[in-house]
């Protein structure tokens, strides 16, 4: 009972991470003709592939947060995420960007460790391999 506070707030910040990340690559999807050109040729072929390849990718996962469905998993890929585009983003644009792809990865490690809390998909699917 002590920790519903807690949960409240993981609640809110997968609320809150989500729809940044959300917003983002809606953000990206109006710009994409500017931004096309940042993305790399990986594995996927050409930089409109793996544009939206990403895009989707990280679009799922900050949905998988929100709702709280394998919250750690969708918080490590988007950790992942985020640990390798620091790399691209600091000689693309400077250390202002990789600031706040930094920032992202903290918030998505939060959920990495913590969970989704309570008011998580996965405590309502698996609430009797959960403990209070």
């Amino acid at each position: 009972m002590q920790y519903r506070h807690l949960d409240i707030a993981v609640l809110y910040m997968r609320m809150f991470i989500g729809c940044i990340i959300l917003l983002h690559n809606v953000g990206k999807l109006q710009t994409y003709d500017r931004i096309i050109d940042s993305y790399p040729s990986l594995l996927f072929g050409s930089p409109t592939v793996t544009f939206a390849v990403f895009t989707i990718c990280e679009s799922v996962f900050a949905v998988m947060i929100m709702i709280g469905f394998w919250t750690r998993f969708a918080a490590f890929m988007m950790t992942l995420g985020m640990f390798l585009s620091i790399f691209v983003a600091i000689p693309a644009s400077g250390m202002t960007q990789a600031t706040l792809q930094f920032v992202y990865m903290g918030i998505f490690v939060f959920f990495v460790i913590s969970g989704g809390g309570r008011y998580a998909l996965d405590y309502k699917l698996w609430w009797y391999k959960m403990s209070d």
